[in-house]
């Protein structure tokens, strides 16, 4: 039977997402067991995968294939007889198409060689606190980055250009003042919250061996869902989770050995991202609508699991016993209330992904308004530790003591992921507007999950956010699942409600 020719460009497509699965893989492998010594041959073969995938995605082929059935100039569809999802994912493709044909090949394999080797610089200079060796290299990020924003033009700022890269459509306009006004809500509740007496919780901070950390992490990847087959844990320098495709889902975390909740909370986090490359539709891979929809909805996804979910009472009414059986000398004389509490507990730390919920996006923000002065030119590379850390005592009351508990903490600016962070707060905000919903639909979730049920949990995700791939836009998707378009209010009536009846 020969192929349609939406088979046929999905088929295109597919060669693309193989040829992207395998530079994912090159990915991984650097972060995880790569030899240091490997790095200068590992920079070009991520450059010439990076040059054919362009290649690939801007092809005569499937520009001729794309045009067959969507005008490339002004987006009307030529059969109209489609189905709606297929529909959706022409535009996908238009889009995707769009971007990518401005950018040249030559800027493509140019930025590829350049983030790979900076890359590498960052993960020495983080380990000698030396921000001065890694700030040449993020000058040249920067200004590469400065450059594909005007590449791909924009219309209000040049930040625009580099945020529609992970959030589609979304504009610094936008952004700035939900992202203002929630920094003045957050730094009220840490206001009063720092007024309150600290709970104790020197008892997270024992040893826990490396092996006893990993093997309990698997019992809870277990329980959301995982297994060997089609998945994997390692370790690496900064936790991540790279879902190459549906059935290979590589997820690392980064064993603290005197904390293990570190540890849990970025097996949690990255098992929330693992879910979501999980239940894309297969049948659909290589095409938008076996894509995840943003990284703002793949970020609620995470959070979801770690936060919503992993720092909640009736996750440890069932995996607190667990706990305690794997590491009596720990957290045997532990009860359940205090560690619930120490668990939550509210403190501005320096560390990002450590943080707890009140402060974590404070975090974010610091670096929302540092990326956006470096890409409109108000901030220049060498400022940054200074910048940031009088950002830190503004917002968060503590300065870091040395920059890698500082600026050089995050891998991201090394990729070239300019843009990338204010995703992780709006992950925060769909994630608790998304969780209303699921409440009414389970308003027995807590007696589900005390029982070590989590099946339930994926299932809802899957029907409502996952199967749909790119078919929505996220803020589309939003208002389709919540029936609100997306605010800060949910979340900080969330916060206030939570940590009110814990501290206030």
């Amino acid at each position: 039977m020969p192929l349609s020719t939406y088979d046929k460009l999905h088929s295109l497509s597919k060669t693309t997402a193989l040829l992207d699965s395998i530079q994912n893989l090159l990915d991984w492998d650097q972060e995880t067991y790569m030899p240091k010594g490997a790095i200068e041959l590992r920079s070009s073969q991520i450059e010439l995968m990076a040059s054919l995938v362009h290649r690939q995605s801007t092809s005569k082929a499937f520009t001729k294939a794309l045009a067959a059935l969507i005008d490339i100039k002004t987006g009307e569809i030529v059969d109209s007889n489609l189905p709606l999802p297929q529909i959706a994912a022409l535009h996908r493709w238009r889009r995707d198409y769009l971007q990518a044909v401005k950018l040249p090949n030559a800027f493509v394999k140019k930025f590829a060689k350049t983030t790979s080797a900076a890359t590498h610089a960052w993960q020495t200079a983080k380990e000698h606190n030396d921000f001065k060796a890694f700030a040449p290299h993020l000058e040249r990020v920067v200004s590469l980055s400065r450059k594909k924003a005007d590449i791909l033009g924009f219309t209000e700022h040049p930040y625009d250009a580099l945020l529609d890269l992970y959030e589609p459509d979304l504009k610094t306009s936008f952004l700035t003042p939900l992202l203002s006004k929630l920094k003045i809500s957050l730094t009220q509740l840490l206001k009063e919250i720092s007024a309150k007496p600290p709970f104790p919780d020197e008892f997270l901070y024992r040893h826990c061996p490396r092996h006893q950390q990993l093997d309990f992490a698997h019992k809870i990847l277990h329980k959301m869902g995982f297994h060997p087959s089609t998945s994997r844990l390692d370790t690496s320098a900064h936790p991540f989770c790279n879902g190459t495709h549906p059935k290979d889902t590589r997820m690392t975390t980064k064993v603290h050995l005197e904390n293990i909740m570190a540890n849990i909370g970025a097996v949690m986090h990255e098992g929330g991202h693992g879910l979501y490359s999980m239940n894309l539709p297969v049948e659909h891979f290589g095409s938008p609508l076996g894509q995840p929809i943003s990284l703002g909805i793949h970020e609620s996804q995470s959070r979801w699991w770690e936060t919503l979910i992993g720092q909640s009472h009736p996750f440890w009414e069932y995996f607190f016993p667990l706990l305690q059986k794997e590491f009596p000398e720990q957290f045997a004389a532990v009860v359940l209330e205090d560690f619930y509490r120490a668990i939550n507990l509210v403190k501005p730390g320096f560390i990002r992904i450590d943080a707890d919920e009140v402060t974590y996006n404070l975090h974010v923000i610091v670096r929302f308004e540092i990326e956006k002065g470096l890409i409109e030119g108000t901030i220049k590379v060498k400022e940054i530790p200074d910048i940031w850390n009088s950002k830190m005592r503004e917002y968060l009351g503590i300065s870091p003591e040395f920059d890698g508990q500082g600026c050089l903490q995050d891998v991201h600016w090394s990729l070239g992921f300019i843009g990338y962070f204010p995703t992780y707060t709006l992950g925060n905000l769909y994630a608790v507007q998304f969780f209303e919903t699921f409440e009414k639909a389970h308003p027995k979730w807590k007696e589900n999950v005390s029982r070590g049920y989590l099946d339930f949990i994926t299932d809802w995700l899957k029907e409502n956010i996952h199967r749909h791939g790119r078919q929505f836009g996220p803020g589309e998707l939003c208002e389709k699942v919540t029936g609100k378009p997306l605010s800060q209010e949910a979340y900080v009536n969330y916060l206030n409600r939570k940590y009110g009846e814990l501290y206030l």
